[in-house]
Formats: C-alpha cells, sequence, structure tokens
C-alpha cells in the first residue's frame, strides 16, 4: 500500500508532511501539546505548563469550559484571546491540560514534526 503525504502546514520556512500512518499516531492529548508550543503558550505558562508570568496550568488543571473561554475570549491579567484556534484545536488543548502531572503527558518539544522525536 502506498502512503500519500499530506502538507499539514509551514513553519520557519519548512513544509511539514504528515503521512497517514503518523496522522494515527497521536492523540488528542498530544495534538494539545502540539497546539501549546505552536502557539507560543509556553512563553507564559512554561515549557512543561508550570507558569511563570502566566498561572501555573500544571496546578490548575483547567476544566473544558475554562480552557475553551480563556482561548477564546481571553482573561484580565494578559492571557491574550486566541480567535482563530479551531474548536478541535481548543478541544485538544483541554485534553493535554487533563494529562498533566499524569504519566500520559506528552513532553515533546519539537511540534513540527509529524510524529515530535522529541
Amino acid at each position: 500500500m502506498q502512503v500519500k503525504p499530506a502538507v499539514i502546514g509551514v513553519a520557519a520556512g519548512l513544509v511539514l508532511l504528515l503521512t497517514a500512518t503518523a496522522a494515527t499516531a497521536l492523540g488528542p492529548a498530544e495534538e494539545g501539546r502540539r497546539v501549546f508550543l505552536k502557539e507560543n503558550c509556553y512563553a507564559c505558562h512554561g515549557g512543561r505548563s508550570g507558569g511563570g508570568q502566566g498561572p501555573n496550568l500544571r496546578s490548575l488543571r483547567p476544566g473544558e469550559d475554562n480552557v475553551k473561554d480563556a482561548v477564546r475570549e481571553g482573561k484580565s491579567g494578559g492571557m491574550p484571546a486566541f480567535p482563530n484556534l479551531s474548536s478541535q484545536d481548543i478541544d485538544n488543548l483541554a485534553a493535554y491540560f487533563k494529562t498533566l502531572r499524569t504519566r500520559a503527558e506528552p513532553t515533546f518539544t519539537h511540534w513540527w514534526e509529524a510524529v515530535p522525536s522529541q
């Protein structure tokens, strides 16, 4: 069976390719981690969501409704709104936050790779 790669995005001039096999390898939590990194959420919330300028999400572990409200509307005190994220992206972020401080927590940093190596 021949698998056709699909372009999923461009980052720093690199075209990202995703094969059908790789597309099924990542779940919602991993895709949420990808969104967290891609949208630079770590700049305020820390690389592992442990806080900094923004709240420590590892301790708060916000629920789906809180994530949706904060991401869509922003929060006073510095949290910007992200109106261009899809509902699926926001659901994936919420799935990622649920895994914080568990064995299922994804910790990769190479969000631009179809299947992150690190």
